[in-house]
This record gives C-alpha cells, sequence and structure tokens, in this order.
C-alpha cells in the first residue's frame, strides 16, 4: 500500500471515530434530557440540529434539494422542498430520539398509535409461507420490530453487520437498546453475512416474517423516482424461492412527537413466469414502486433521499457495460 492510501485511510478512521463518538454522546445525552423534558422540547432539538446542518452544508444542501426536485417533479414549492431537505438532516439522528421516547413512553405510544391495514399481514400470514415485510428508512424506521412485537406480530429484520459500517459500536448500541424494548426473543436479527439466505430461507419455510429495506444498493434496475436506480434484488429471490407474499408497511411520526402512525400495505401483485431472471425484474418493479409510494407520504422522513444519486449512477455504469 503506497504512503498516500495508508494516510488517507489513517484519516478516515480518525474522522469516523470522531463521529461515532459524537453520536453516542448525543444519545447518552438524549437519554439523560429525556427524564427532565418533554418530548415536544426533544423533538424541536433534533429538528433544531437539522436546519442547522442544512445551513452550515449550504453546497451540499443544494445538492439535496436539487435530487429531491428532480425524484418529485410534483413539488413545485421552493420551500416545501426546502423545509423536506432540512428535516432530511435530522432524519439522521432521529432513530436514537425514537428509541428514546419509546423507552421513557412506550404504553403512551402504543396506545395512541394509529394503525391501518392489519388485514393485510392477517392473510398473508394464513398463507403459511412466511412474510417478506418490506420497509424503507423512513419515519420511524428503527421502532419497527418494537412496535411489532408488542402487537405480537414479531419479525426479524435483515440488517448489516454493525462490524462492517463505519461506526460498529453507535450501531450495535442502538440495536441492543432497541432489542431491549422489543423483538422476536428467539431471533431478534439476522446480520448480513454468509450464512444470512440458508437462515432466511428457514424462517420463511416455518411460516415467521422477516424483514427488509427497499432502499439498499445492488445491480437490479428498475425505475425509481423517474430514472433507472440499482437496487438489491435478494427481496425477490427469497419470493420467489419461498412463495412469501411481499408485505409493504411504515411507520410515520404524526402531528404530535409521541403519535405514530402504522400503515401496512396490501401484498405486492405480480405473476411468476418461471424464468427466474424476468422475474426478479417484475417482483424488483413492484418493489420500488412500493419504496416510493411509502416515501412519496412523508419525503422528509427518508434518510435515504443523499444515496438517490449514486442509485441512479450506477444503473447507469451497469447499463452502459451491458451495452
Amino acid at each position: 500500500m503506497a504512503n498516500g492510501e495508508a494516510g488517507e485511510i489513517g484519516k478516515s478512521n480518525i474522522f469516523f471515530k470522531l463521529v461515532q463518538n459524537v453520536l453516542l454522546g448525543i444519545f447518552h445525552t438524549t437519554k439523560l434530557l429525556a427524564r427532565i423534558l418533554p418530548p415536544s422540547i426533544l423533538n424541536s432539538l433534533f429538528n433544531g440540529f437539522g436546519s442547522i446542518v442544512f445551513y452550515l452544508l449550504p453546497g451540499m444542501s443544494r445538492r439535496l434539494q436539487n435530487k429531491i426536485s428532480d425524484a418529485l417533479p410534483e413539488i413545485t414549492d421552493e420551500d416545501e422542498i426546502k423545509r423536506i431537505a432540512r428535516r432530511t438532516y435530522s432524519s439522521f439522528i432521529r432513530p436514537m430520539l425514537d428509541l428514546v421516547l419509546f423507552w421513557r413512553h412506550g404504553e403512551h405510544i402504543m396506545q395512541n398509535m394509529d394503525i391501518t391495514g392489519m388485514e393485510y399481514l392477517d392473510q398473508a400470514d394464513a398463507e403459511g409461507k412466511g412474510v417478506l415485510l418490506l420497509f424503507a428508512h423512513l419515519g420511524s424506521f428503527d421502532l419497527f420490530a418494537v412496535v411489532m412485537a408488542r402487537l405480537d406480530k414479531p419479525f426479524t429484520p435483515i440488517i448489516f453487520n454493525p462490524l462492517t459500517t463505519p461506526v460498529p459500536k453507535y450501531v450495535s448500541t442502538l440495536a441492543i437498546f432497541g432489542q431491549m424494548l422489543g423483538c422476536d426473543p428467539l431471533s431478534p436479527v439476522f446480520w448480513v453475512g454468509k450464512d444470512t439466505v440458508k437462515k432466511v430461507r428457514g424462517h420463511l419455510e416455518a411460516g415467521k416474517r422477516v424483514g427488509l429495506t427497499f432502499d439498499v444498493d445492488g445491480n437490479c434496475v428498475v425505475e425509481l423516482f423517474g430514472r433507472p436506480g440499482a437496487l438489491a434484488d435478494g427481496i425477490a429471490h427469497f419470493a420467489i424461492d419461498s412463495g412469501a407474499p411481499i408485505v409493504p408497511f411504515a411507520l410515520f411520526h404524526d402531528k404530535e412527537p409521541l403519535d405514530r402512525r402504522l400503515v401496512i400495505y396490501e401484498p405486492l401483485r405480480y405473476e411468476l413466469t418461471g424464468n427466474r431472471s424476468d422475474d426478479v425484474k417484475t417482483i424488483m418493479a413492484e418493489v420500488a414502486k412500493a419504496g416510493e409510494m411509502m416515501v412519496r407520504e412523508e419525503p422528509e422522513e427518508w434518510m435515504s433521499w443523499f444515496g438517490l444519486r449514486h442509485w441512479w449512477d450506477r444503473a447507469k455504469e451497469l447499463m452502459e457495460d451491458k451495452g
């Protein structure tokens, strides 16, 4: 390795260690403040953080607004685009606030939660082939497993191993804290790794539920917010192999800091032809449509706006290579 490359890696490691310590500091401070401050104040503090970062990084913020405007051409109000961008910044740290608020006010959150579409999940369960729950890094996604466990509908999410992230201690701290609040006690999580596929298939064969996010980069090119995007297609392969229905769902923030809106959507509809390549593309097209639908409901709550351009660019590269 060249000295220059080693130096860059060293700087990167130092930077991410700093970021990790800052995030852990915010998390522990939030836990402390949650004992003395009302949820409304904490919510305002986190929204304020997003606004501060928005104005401190004007170049990045302009690019983010352009990206949102390209993806959502139906929104023509520049002030609305700016509001979505500001809230997108706060969505990066909001998961820790969601977990802390549930830790302090979980019973209130569950009792006042607006739930629609549970019949779709019941119908999918009744098929006996397991269920693939499709969600996004949207809203209170960090509370999905907690809430569903409290509703006696536990599922096992597939999550990147913390050790593969730049901030492993922070990711594992939030994961453990969330599992303490509620999870499937037998299978709290499937970490992405060499045994993941085998574990997921066995879980589905047993008629259980598995959760996957749609907004993960991969090599499957589908229409995504008006242009080709490259997404991971694991959920399509699991659906083909198991026959498990794919049920989208989202947990949105609502009017008050402790209000949540759980929406379970109708299972995806598609017909399999027996040609695996074509079937994967068909399913992934429906997955992308469902993901878009959920994001469009509350676009300011989607933390993956920053990754959208990468998925567009990756799709362009893949199509050029094939051409």
